[in-house]
């Protein structure tokens, strides 16, 4: 049979091979995936500055606190409270008192009671615990030092109760 020709006023479109359809739904697949990641990165932005600016209100917060404390100490008004005192002043000031034998497992400050603490402490004998209760009854910025009961038989493991205070 012989092919007739096609003698239409609409041209015929071409036709598509197998190949070429199959780049054409990959292109399709990486246009959605494009899509996708581009979605996904704009939530990310969206997340990242409402971080930023949690931060920069931090920041400000922070500012303001340090000039005030600059300009108070500038002015050489009275030492820190204990209330305005950083975790950070506190515990190095617990931990020079710690010695080699004796270890710190738990410490609470309390700033609402004027910077009360709860020292866990946990000494290797004896010897250790008894230097430790000195070292904090001598301690410039400690005060009111109460240590909690005490099993001597091997490791000391105990409570101590006492108050830091800024000025020594």
């Amino acid at each position: 049979m012989s092919r007739q020709p096609d003698f239409r006023s609409e041209p015929r479109g071409a036709r598509r091979t197998a190949w070429q359809g199959a780049w054409l739904g990959a292109g399709a697949l990486a246009l959605a995936f494009a899509a996708y990641q581009a979605l996904g990165a704009r939530a990310e932005a969206r997340a990242a500055e409402t971080r930023l600016a949690g931060v920069t209100r931090e920041v400000a917060a922070l500012a303001s606190r340090q000039a005030a404390l600059a300009a108070r100490a500038k002015a050489g008004s009275e030492p820190l409270a204990a209330q305005e005192a950083p975790p950070a002043r506190i515990v190095a000031d617990v931990a020079t008192v710690l010695p080699a034998d004796a270890r710190l497992d738990r410490l609470a400050i309390d700033y609402e009671r004027g910077g009360a603490l709860e020292l866990l402490v946990v000494a290797r004998d004896a010897a250790a615990w008894d230097l430790l209760l000195e070292r904090l009854e001598r301690s410039p910025r400690i005060r009111d030092v109460e240590p909690g009961p005490e099993a001597r038989a091997a490791e000391v493991r105990s409570v101590v109760r006492a108050r830091w205070s800024p000025a020594p």
